[in-house]
């Protein structure tokens, strides 16, 4: 293997090998030294912080961008003190048990500040009446479910109200499951009951349905067929059981659109039947399900589970 050593453009050697199989293998020395004396090149860039977004100190004076520093500085200075203020008034309101003004003012405060913990406990407060009535807040998440109401008040804020207001949440979910063990009952017997008539009155029209089905479509087809016959023949032959079958068939097409008519009635029937929300206890049963659900996320798990 035949081995020189040239130098570049850059007064760099640089090493030729010729290899057995005739190629040409070029090495660098300097970098071959470099790899030797150091294994890793680490740079480091200085970050620079501030407050303000790059755009709004575009174009801007190191006189300029400072006073808008200030200026921002005073603006959430008196953002945070308008907040402390909202809250503060807001606590003596519902201390006062003036609950609608108590809300008007922790409605004001959501506003000034973006985590709001302490408005948003208080604001809830205001409208559950210092949760002797908790429905008001459920009611408003029963649909959405638990993660809306968890990023509507905020993790502080419901863990806090989870934790100050655990016996007002057991005690409404004991009165639910007080509730909802009769209904229970009372929806799923007259639920039964029901099944049996519809179940009944399906299988009539189900019958009716297919008894007028058939010779409707037997005389529209001999309708068809004796019609097309008097095109086959100069006397009139088939004139008469074209008249008979067309005139069966217009009887039995007014039978077939009433008996369909019951017939898809009584499976919307059963269809409803099987929805709880289609009668009034049912859709109350639906309610407190859903309120429950929502209440035992609102308790220790192992509570939940009990």
């Amino acid at each position: 293997m035949e081995e020189r050593i040239i130098d570049d453009e850059y007064g760099r050697g640089v090493r030729l090998k010729k290899t057995k199989e005739g190629y040409i293998d070029a090495t660098d020395e300097a970098l071959e030294s470099a790899e030797e004396t150091a294994d890793e090149a680490v740079f480091e860039f200085p970050v620079l912080e501030t407050d303000e977004d790059d755009e709004d100190l575009v174009g801007l004076s190191p006189e300029e961008a400072m006073a808008l520093r200030k200026q921002k500085e005073e603006a959430a200075a008196q953002r945070k003190a308008d907040y402390e203020r909202a809250c503060r008034e807001g606590n003596e309101l519902l201390a006062s048990g003036s609950f609608h003004s108590a809300e008007l003012k922790f409605e004001h405060a959501l506003a000034l500040d973006d985590e709001a913990t302490e408005a948003s406990v208080g604001y809830w407060r205001a409208k559950t009446s210092d949760f002797t009535d908790p429905d008001v807040l459920i009611g408003e998440y029963a649909e959405a479910g638990v993660e809306s109401l968890e990023y509507d008040l905020g993790y502080k804020a419901l863990d806090i109200i989870k934790r100050d207001y655990k016996g007002a949440f057991e005690k409404r979910v004991a009165e639910l499951t007080a509730e909802e063990e009769p209904l229970v009952a009372e929806v799923e017997e007259k639920q039964a009951s029901r099944r049996e008539v519809i179940r009944a009155r399906l299988k009539r029209s189900t019958i009716a349905f297919v008894c007028s089905t058939l010779p409707m479509i037997a005389l529209f087809v001999l309708t068809i067929i004796f019609g097309l016959k008097n095109f086959t023949t100069r006397e009139s032959t088939f004139i008469i059981p074209t008249i008979a079958c067309a005139a069966g068939f217009v009887i039995t097409f007014i039978a077939f659109i009433i008996f369909t008519n019951k017939w898809i009635n009584d499976f919307r029937m059963r269809a409803a039947n099987e929805n709880l929300a289609s009668t009034e206890h049912g859709a109350r049963l639906l309610k407190i399900r859903d309120y429950k659900e929502l209440y035992l996320c609102l308790l220790p798990e192992d509570e939940a589970n009990a």
